[in-house]
């Protein structure tokens, strides 16, 4: 070997992450996609759903129902759909994830009706259902020349281990503007064969098409879609008709979920402590207490509650709770008891999640500080559940995605109404309750 040979050898040595990175560039052209099992794509999913779990997500009963009638047009009979709402995330969005992960953010989705939410789920199950995401991870293959491709080559980390380095929520839910057409076509189909105005499409792009400039970060990692809402998408969705041409959707329930619950808050603020008890009457020692008091607190505020101090304040069964309450200016204490929180496992860890069975069982009174006594009726919340916790849990906090956080989310909602209508809480106005306002007749459109 000369010593031009050597020296080129030694180039190849000092450089082998590039060398093979071209030689994987050159195998990967041969493949149209990079395959995921179905394993994999559920690990993927939930990944992602972890990622986004700080937002707090929860299960919707009008969601479901809208997934469970879409899924049967799918192609791909093998998934198991998960639906959720992200609550605290405020822009106009929706994605799915590998494996039947569907999101949408609370904003959007109270915007939609059934039709255009239809449409809009269709469209992000469209995503799974054409493994859209396997040729995204085609695309970033070819787009990389480092670790990435030598990752995936080698199966040292695989795909898991790319979507954990770029972020597995932007790294999967992020698609050219070619898939996001194709998936407008496949949700508009979708949702017309699942019995949906599918020419609802238009009104939930625009709606889409409205969403505030996101911020930088969340721009980066959720903003997942182009912007919808501009002429040549909308005449891709509805196979090239013009809007004018179709027939708009008919009125539907919005899926606005008010959290005063049809009562008008107080103004200004009515401040109250709360604190809770076990069965034996002493401060609820329980690795839940903190966050179940922070579902009474999210709970209590939309309705014009100011919370003056709660259990996390007092020391353990320390002086008179009343008396602590009047100390912090508190006009109502509000004392809840936790006779039952639990959720054990029914069955072993499956691959869509492990089986549970869940049960939350409160009571709860409100007392005026200044009289001591009690106003309105105790409230009892009591229910069990059984079903399936898909991801995996910290065993110090009541996820809201997780059966028995759903439910003590539930005895806080039910508890928080109640406390409003014992303090005398009026009925809020039809509109800003999420009911329809009256319709008006033909002759009267448009006028003011």
């Amino acid at each position: 070997m000369g010593a031009r040979d050597r020296r080129a050898e030694g180039s190849l040595r000092a450089r082998p992450i590039g060398v093979l990175a071209l030689a994987c560039l050159t195998l990967l052209g041969a493949f149209p996609a990079w395959a995921l099992t179905l394993a994999d794509e559920v690990r993927v999913g939930k990944q992602v759903a972890a990622e986004v779990r700080p937002l707090n997500l929860t299960g919707d009963s009008s969601l479901d129902a809208i997934g469970k009638r879409l899924s049967p047009v799918m192609h791909r009979k093998e998934l198991t759909w998960r639906f959720w709402i992200v609550e605290d995330m405020k822009d106009f969005n929706a994605f799915a994830a590998p494996g039947g992960f569907v999101f949408i953010t609370r904003p959007y989705y109270e915007k939609l009706n059934d039709d255009e939410a239809a449409f809009v789920i269709g469209h992000e199950m469209a995503h799974i259902d054409l493994r859209h995401y396997e040729r995204q991870v085609s695309r970033e293959q070819r787009a990389s020349v480092g670790r990435l491709l030598l990752d995936i080559v080698t199966g040292s980390s695989g795909v898991l281990g790319a979507a954990a380095d770029i972020g597995a929520t932007a790294y999967v839910t992020h698609y050219s503007r070619v898939l996001e057409r194709e998936a407008d076509f496949a949700g508009y189909r979708c949702a017309q064969a699942a019995g949906y105005n599918a020419a609802a499409a238009v009104s939930a792009l625009s709606k889409l098409g409205k969403e505030p400039k996101l911020h930088p970060w969340i721009a980066s990692v959720y903003a997942t879609h182009p912007i919808l809402s501009v002429r040549e998408d909308q005449l891709a969705a509805l196979g090239g008709k013009e809007p004018g041409d179709i027939k708009p959707a008919p009125p539907a329930e919005s899926h606005r979920r008010n959290l005063a619950a049809g009562l008008q808050p107080f103004d200004p603020p009515i401040p109250i402590a709360v604190r809770i008890l076990g069965d034996d009457g002493k401060r609820w020692e329980n690795r839940w207490r903190k966050s179940f008091t922070k579902r009474l607190h999210i709970r209590l505020t939309p309705l014009g509650f100011k919370i003056a101090g709660d259990d996390l304040m007092y020391k353990p069964d320390v002086g008179d709770p009343v008396a602590a309450a009047r100390s912090r200016d508190a006009r109502y204490l509000l004392m809840v008891t936790a006779r039952d929180m639990q959720s054990s496992p029914t069955g072993p860890q499956q691959l869509v999640g492990t089986p549970v069975k869940a049960k939350v069982s409160t009571s709860a009174k409100l007392i005026d500080v200044s009289t001591g006594s009690q106003i309105g009726p105790e409230v009892q919340f009591s229910k069990e559940s059984a079903g399936t916790d898909v991801l995996p849990v910290d065993p110090d906090v009541l996820y809201t995605d997780t059966l028995v956080g759903g439910l003590a989310d539930k005895a806080a909602a039910k508890t928080a109404v109640a406390c409003a209508k014992a303090g005398g809480a009026k009925p809020a106005p039809p509109e800003s309750a999420g009911q329809k306002p009256p319709q008006l007749k033909p002759d009267e459109k448009g006028k003011p």
